[in-house]
């Protein structure tokens, strides 16, 4: 079975999905007796449910059939989760991030609207500068014109702008290419989000390994499962090297050092010597810490964009004032 690409779920319509089917598993419905369920009641969802049904009947795993519908970090988490229970855990975990996700941008774009208009104002205005003012003020002055060529000079700052915009997307692509590992390490040092994508990522790994725990697997068994998921994913590239660092007896702290991402403290818990049980305890509680974090974060990320907007627009303001101004001042003060 195959799915476009173009048929993955929206961030609402995986929350949902995520939510309804865990509320249906939590009161005794089978997941196939779910599914169809939520063919019947739930027209936004009937689709691609649909297909997942289908899926299933031909002989797939329920994550195998609803991977092209869902991000591929939520597929992991499921991946895992339907492998060694915890399923229904695991789901409305996946449906409370999704709904704060979209909480988070509903937040954003509310307080990027009144800058945003402001921009769109300033943008009108500079344009009438150039295309009204300018040549009207030209006219009766012509030594504004030199005068303005000297003060600014916009196929520089054109220039300027095409290089910057050609560096990100150089770097970019760069990121892409890495390995997931590799990709992560990068991401937690960017400057302002990489505090977030850090956050993110102790939650991802925490609450997974919590799942682990939770089914009574040990260290090793952890290690290899982790280990045996898809290459492409930085749940497998961390898995193979802490299972090799195992196996060959080598320190864990090694494999920390090398890769700042992940955090210590989930060494330090898998290492405790503590029971199963106590760990998956830590673990769990450990995600959750995470996850607030990653709540603050974001929050503080939130509360910086509207100061940077309008200082972005201030400074914009000022240019484009000077830029009006001190031709004609220099060309007036010629004339005495």
């Amino acid at each position: 079975m195959t799915f476009n690409s173009d048929n993955r779920w929206n961030t609402a319509t995986q929350a949902e999905f995520f939510s309804t089917l865990a509320n249906l598993l939590k009161i005794g419905f089978s997941l196939t007796a779910a599914l169809k369920f939520i063919c019947q009641t739930d027209q936004s969802l009937k689709k691609g449910t649909e297909k997942i049904i289908h899926g299933l009947q031909t002989g797939l795993d329920f994550s195998q059939c609803l991977q092209p519908l869902i991000a591929p970090q939520a597929y992991y988490q499921i991946l895992i989760a339907e492998k060694h229970g915890q399923l229904q855990n695991v789901l409305q975990e996946l449906a409370m991030f999704n709904r704060l996700k979209i909480k988070q941008i509903r937040k954003i774009k509310t307080m990027m609207v009144y800058p945003l208009f402001l921009c769109l104002i300033l943008l009108i205005l500079i344009v009438l500068i150039h295309v009204v003012v300018f040549p009207q003020i030209e006219t009766l002055l012509p030594s504004v014109s030199a005068n303005r060529s000297n003060f600014f000079n916009l196929s520089l700052l054109k220039w300027g702008a095409m290089g910057v915009s050609g560096l990100l997307i150089v770097a970019v692509t760069y990121l892409l290419k890495q390995p997931p590992l590799v990709r992560a390490s990068i991401a937690v040092k960017i400057p302002i989000f990489g505090r977030l994508f850090k956050n993110y990522l102790a939650y991802y790994l925490a609450s997974n390994l919590a799942t682990l725990l939770k089914n009574g697997l040990s260290v090793k068994e952890i290690y290899e499962t982790l280990s045996s998921q898809k290459q492409a994913s930085i749940i497998y590239a961390l898995g193979k090297q802490l299972n090799s660092a195992l196996t060959k007896g080598n320190s864990l702290k090694k494999v920390i050092d090398t890769h700042p991402f992940i955090p210590r403290e989930i060494i330090k818990f898998l290492n405790s010597g503590d029971t199963i049980e106590e760990m998956a305890n830590s673990m769990t509680a450990y995600s959750r810490l995470m996850f607030d974090e990653m709540i603050m974060t974001t929050n503080k990320l939130i509360a910086v964009i509207q100061p940077t907007m309008f200082l972005i627009i201030g400074i914009t303001i000022i240019t484009t004032y000077f830029q009006l101004l001190l031709p004609i001042y220099n060309s007036v003060k010629g004339l005495y």
